[in-house]
């Protein structure tokens, strides 16, 4: 797929919940782009490699890729 994205919200919403842990704190990353590596699947979830370091960040991040986090296609905006 390779298609470039950034991130537009986080799990449908565009601020974090205000009890977020900030190990759990993903919407640090609204705003900031990356890669789509493969199509949604079928969770509607895309599997996008960040530009920034997701843990540098201070967020989990458990995937076998560094940097890489399942993300709702609705939360991305693909960029042309």
């Amino acid at each position: 797929m390779n298609r470039r994205v950034i991130l537009k919200s986080f799990n449908g919403s565009p601020a974090a919940p205000i009890e977020c842990k900030a190990e759990e704190n993903y919407w640090l990353l609204i705003g900031t782009s990356g890669t789509a590596l493969q199509p949604k699947n079928e969770r509607s979830r895309v599997l996008v490699e960040f530009d920034v370091s997701v843990r540098g960040l201070g967020l989990h991040c458990h995937n076998p890729v560094e940097n890489t986090l399942f993300i709702l296609e609705e939360d991305l905006q693909y960029m042309t």
